[in-house]
């Protein structure tokens, strides 16, 4: 499969047999997809991108009926296939559901078959997570994964000390990528190769290691893993004492102001909350003093205006001060790539 080439050219990640044997049957643990012969699953995911999730394997070992969607990716489109088909189960980058949400919003619309919906690919903002469950009874799962890693890596299946927690006390936690599944190993380290901390607050290149991870690029030379085995991501993460992992950047995107990082992603999904919003994007501007400080892009929905500090002031409290944009522009769209 190849990547999606969001941050340079694609490659061609390459697997072996084994490789895929061994990641079907890390994609049939209860605690990550738990397919049976009674879920029905939609995989609103390229075939020939990050090895389909895995559900292209898991799913017929599984006896598990899928539902391949067509070229139709609205939301219209993508709820009339749900209802149909009596989907329990969907997996998919945000973009898609919030597409889907925004549909069923608008024409009054409840599912009668789908319980679970993955989302990856991109950070899923609170607002998505709780608009689902609150508004259709819909569990959204958040995960994690690459082309290179088979492409499960994490994902939030909560442990039951979590779940006795209230909604809102649990949050933190749905919000954050999730945990390795059983043959995939975490390491954070920082620019010189030193392994960090998982105290959830210290910031490091995510390392991953396993069975399911490639090796090596087609047509490249050399081995794509460090001496100990474990791959560079090129995210940048914290990892609890959980073992919950959670993106902040990726490593070519974060900011860095008068030599702290601040999180373009987190900004990000606070900032899609805001009713007016359709898509946010947080990008480092040049600063004679701090290098660079973060600056907020919108697509807003439609008949919609910017009110910039209308929109400063959604963030005020959630965030840490300096890290609030020093501008907000509106802009026609904004491009998004394969992975959402």
């Amino acid at each position: 499969c190849y990547t999606s080439g969001t941050t340079g050219n694609p490659k061609g990640v390459l697997y072996s047999h084994r490789s895929n044997f061994l990641h079907t049957f890390m994609g049939l643990q209860a605690t990550v997809m738990g397919a049976t012969p009674k879920e029905v699953i939609l995989p609103v995911v390229p075939m020939f991108h990050a090895n389909a999730w895995g559900i292209a394997f898991a799913g017929p070992a599984a006896g598990t009926k899928l539902v391949i969607p067509g070229a139709k990716m609205d939301g219209q489109s993508i709820y009339e296939l749900i209802e149909q088909e009596g989907v329990t189960f969907s997996a998919a980058v945000p973009t898609v559901w919030q597409g889907l949400f925004a549909h069923m919003k608008q024409n009054g619309l409840g599912f009668s078959t789908l319980k679970r919906v993955l989302i990856g690919g991109s950070a899923c903002p609170e607002s998505l997570i709780r608009g689902f469950q609150d508004d259709f009874g819909v569990e959204v799962t958040h995960a994690w994964g690459m082309t290179e890693t088979s492409p499960i890596g994490t994902i939030a299946n909560l442990p039951p000390e979590i779940l006795r927690l209230s909604y809102d006390e649990q949050m933190k936690y749905r919000l954050k990528q999730g945990v390795p599944p059983l043959g995939v190993e975490l390491k954070l380290k920082d620019e010189a190769g030193a392994e960090l901390p998982h105290d959830g607050a210290t910031f490091g290149r995510l390392m991953v290691k396993g069975p399911t991870i490639s090796r090596a690029y087609f047509k490249e030379d050399g081995s794509i893993l460090d001496d100990e085995g474990f791959f560079d991501t090129g995210d940048v993460a914290t990892v609890d004492d959980l073992g919950f992992m959670q993106i902040t950047d990726r490593a070519k995107d974060v900011i860095k102001s008068g030599g702290e990082w601040i999180s373009s992603i987190e900004i990000e999904n606070i900032a899609v909350g805001h009713p007016k919003v359709e898509i946010a994007a947080v990008i480092g501007a040049a600063h004679p003093k701090w290098d660079e400080r973060p600056v907020l892009i919108l697509k807003l929905k439609p008949d919609e205006t910017l009110d910039k500090q209308e929109h400063l002031d959604f963030l005020t409290g959630k965030i840490a001060k300096w890290w609030m944009p020093d501008d907000v522009v509106a802009v026609d769209d904004i491009p998004l790539g394969a992975t959402g």
